[in-house]
C-alpha cells in the first residue's frame, strides 16, 4: 500500500493539514516549529500498529480537548496477491469501505476511471481514548459509518518509525520490525520465550549467596506482614516474569556477545532501515525523522540510494544540505512545510519552481531557514557574510541564528523568475544586487518584486557593488583597500593592479603616479577604480568579497548609500 492523502485536524501544533501525496521518496524541509516531525508522528499513530497508545492534553492543538483529534491517512496502490492484503479486503474486514479519492482528499465512491482507496481515521477525544477505524470520504463526525481498525489489521499496512525507536527494532519486542519478519516462521520467538520462561520460573535459585540475603528481606516483610492482619504461609525471592515481560526485548539481536543496541546511532539506523525495506517483501512505508543524524555524508548518499531503490514509500525529514542535494525535485521528492499564525500548515513542492535543481543543488543550506536573501553573485555573498560579523553583537542576533540563509542567483538577469518563486515557497525573500545592468534586471523588474513583497537592496543607478564601495570609502582609505585586494588573492600582485588602473584610456591622460596614496581624488578615477575591479574579478568569489569589506566596513560612513542601504536589509532580515 502506498499513502495517498494526509488530513490531520487539531494535533499537536497542527490546526489542519491537507496534503495529496504524489512519490515514493517524501522529503519535508524548512524552519523549526513548522511541524515537519508532527506530520511523520501523525502517519506512525494513525497507521503503525503499536498499541496501546497513550495522549494528553497537550497532543491537542493549543490544549483544545473540545475539539478532537482526527488523522486521516487515505492508502492506495495495494497489492491483492499478497495474503495479509487479501485478509484486509474480506468481506468480514473492510471490502465494503473501499472509496474514492481526489486531490482534496477521499470521498465515499471511487469515481469512474477514478482511483480506488481506503481511508483509516484516528480520532482522540477528550476521554484521551484513541479510536482507529476505516471510513468511507472524509472523517466529518463521530457517527457515521466506520468500522474498528485493530492494531492486527494495521499491521497489514507496513508502517515502521525506524528512527526514535531503533534499540526496540534490534529485539523480538510485541510489533517490533524483527517479531513483524519472524511472523511466518514456525516456531515464533514469543512461544519459545514463553517455554523458557516457565523453565526458569520452575528453577531453585535459593542457594545464590544474593537471594539468601534476599531471604532475610523477605522473613522481615512477612512478619510485617502478619502485624498487618495478612498471614503469608511461605515467602521466598523467585524470578517472577511478568505477562509478556519476556518477549519485550528479552531476546535481541548481538554482535558476538555485544547487543546490537551498542553500537552506534548511525549503524543501528541502517540496520534498522535494512529490516524495514524486507518488511512486506519491501513493499511497506518507512517514516524516518533527520534522516541524517548519526550518519556520514558518504552514508546518508549511500542510504537515500538504497531507499529509493527500494519498492517502498519513503517519508523523511531533514537538516542536512547533504539529503537536499541528492533529491529529484522533478520527482516529487522535496517538499517545504509552512505553518501560518493560526496553525494552518502546508506542504509547497518544489516543483512548482521552474529550473530551481540546480540552484538547490548549489545553495542547499538556502532551503532550510524560513528567510533567503538572494545574491546576485558572489561578491554580494561575500559582501553579506562580512556584513554579518561586522553587525554582530551581544544584542545583535546573527543571521544564522534567525533562519536566514544566502542565495546565489549566478546573476541579475535570473533574480526576477527565481524569487518570486521562493516567496511562493513560502520563504520570506529578499534581494542584494548591483544596479548596473538594466537589460537583465530593469527597473519595472525591481518595482514587480517589491509588489510581491520581496525586500530589494539595490545600489544608485548603473553601479555595481564594486563601483559604490569606491564611490563611497573615504578617499584616504581607498589604497588600504587596493593593498588588501592584492594580499587577499591568489596571483594578484599590486603592481599589477596600480598598472592596469593607470592604463585606463579614461584616466591615463593624468599620468598617475606608481604610489595610489599619491593618486587625486575625482570621480572619474573612483569610477574607473570600481569598473577595472568589477571587470577583472578581483573579488569575485566569497572569501576574496568577504576579507575585503570586513576590512572596508569599519572605514565606511554610516549615512553612505552602501551602510545605509545594507542596514536597511539587516532589519529587514531583524524583523520580517
Amino acid at each position: 500500500m502506498k499513502v495517498a492523502h494526509i488530513s490531520i485536524r487539531n494535533f499537536r501544533g497542527i490546526k489542519s493539514l491537507s496534503w495529496r501525496v504524489r512519490g515514493d521518496f517524501n522529503c519535508i524541509i524548512g524552519p523549526g516549529d513548522t511541524c515537519k516531525t508532527t506530520i511523520l508522528a501523525a502517519l506512525d499513530y494513525a497507521l503503525s500498529p503499536r498499541s496501546p497508545m497513550s495522549f494528553d492534553d497537550s497532543d491537542f492543538y493549543n490544549l483544545d480537548v473540545e475539539q478532537d483529534i482526527v488523522i486521516q491517512v487515505t492508502l492506495s496502490d495495494w497489492d491483492e496477491a499478497r495474503p495479509e492484503i487479501r485478509r484486509f479486503f474480506s468481506e468480514s474486514k473492510f471490502a465494503q469501505y473501499k472509496c474514492g479519492l481526489t486531490d482534496d482528499g477521499p470521498i465515499p465512491e471511487p469515481e469512474e476511471g477514478g482511483p480506488v482507496a481506503v481511508s483509516v481515521s484516528l480520532r482522540v477525544d477528550e476521554s484521551l481514548e484513541p479510536k482507529w477505524s476505516v471510513v468511507r470520504g472524509v472523517d466529518e463526525r463521530e457517527d457515521q459509518d466506520r468500522k474498528p481498525v485493530w492494531a492486527a489489521d494495521r499491521a497489514a499496512l507496513g508502517v515502521s518509525r525506524v528512527d526514535s525507536y531503533t534499540d526496540f527494532h534490534l529485539t523480538w519486542g510485541h510489533n517490533s520490525l524483527l517479531t513483524r519478519l519472524s511472523s511466518d516462521n514456525e516456531n515464533s520467538p514469543n512461544a519459545v520465550l514463553s517455554e523458557l520462561a516457565r523453565e526458569m520460573r520452575q528453577s531453585d535459585i535459593s542457594a545464590h549467596k544474593s537471594v539468601a540475603e534476599c531471604q532475610k528481606v523477605a522473613n522481615t516483610v512477612k512478619a510485617e506482614a502478619l502485624k498487618s492482619g495478612v498471614k503469608l504461609s511461605t515467602i521466598s525471592p523467585k524470578i517472577d516474569l511478568r505477562k509478556r515481560s519476556v518477549t519485550a526485548g528479552a531476546l535481541s539481536l548481538h554482535e558476538g556477545n555485544v547487543p546490537l543496541r551498542n553500537k552506534g546511532a548511525g549503524s543501528k539506523k541502517l540496520i534498522a532501515t535494512a529490516m524495514q525495506m524486507k518488511l512486506n517483501d519491501g513493499k511497506s512505508v518507512a517514516l524516518v525523522d533527520e534522516l541524517e543524524v548519526g550518519l556520514e555524508p558518504h552514508r546518508i548518499r549511500g542510504l537515500i540510494h538504497r531507499l529509493r531503490a527500494s519498492k517502498q514509500q519513503i517519508f523523511v525529514t531533514t537538516h542536512s544540505p547533504v539529503v537536499i542535494r541528492e533529491l529529484n525535485v522533478s520527482d516529487n521528492e522535496l517538499f517545504k512545510s509552512n505553518r501560518d499564525s493560526d496553525g494552518n500548515v502546508s506542504l509547497a513542492n518544489l516543483i512548482d519552481v521552474p529550473n530551481i535543481q540546480g540552484p538547490l543543488r548549489g545553495n542547499a543550506e538556502a532551503f532550510l531557514g524560513g528567510k533567503i536573501v538572494a545574491c546576485e553573485g558572489l561578491t554580494e555573498m561575500g559582501c553579506l557574510r562580512a556584513y554579518d560579523f561586522y553587525r554582530f553583537k551581544e544584542d545583535v542576533s546573527p543571521v544564522w541564528s534567525l533562519a536566514t540563509s544566502y542565495f546565489n542567483c549566478g546573476g541579475a538577469g535570473k533574480i526576477k523568475s527565481v524569487c518570486p518563486k521562493l516567496e511562493e515557497l513560502g520563504y520570506n525573500t529578499a534581494v542584494l544586487c548591483d544596479n548596473d545592468a538594466l537589460d537583465q534586471l530593469s527597473l519595472q523588474d525591481v518595482e514587480d518584486l517589491r509588489a510581491k513583497g520581496i525586500h530589494v537592496c539595490q545600489w544608485d543607478t548603473d553601479k555595481s557593488t564594486e563601483d559604490q564601495l569606491f564611490h563611497d570609502l573615504p578617499w584616504e582609505n581607498v589604497p588600504t583597500v587596493l593593498t588588501a585586494i592584492c594580499k587577499n588573492h591568489d596571483k594578484l600582485e599590486l603592481a599589477s593592479l596600480i598598472d592596469v588602473v593607470r592604463k585606463d584610456p579614461a584616466v591615463e591622460a593624468e599620468d598617475l603616479a606608481i604610489d595610489p596614496a599619491t593618486w587625486p581624488e575625482s570621480p572619474a578615477l573612483r569610477e574607473t577604480i570600481g569598473r577595472q575591479v568589477k571587470d577583472h574579478d578581483w573579488i569575485k568569489r566569497i572569501d576574496y568579497s568577504s576579507r575585503i569589506f570586513h576590512l572596508a566596513f569599519p572605514l565606511l560612513p554610516e549615512d553612505s548609500v552602501f551602510m545605509s542601504r545594507l542596514d536597511a536589509l539587516w532589519n529587514w532580515i531583524q524583523h520580517e
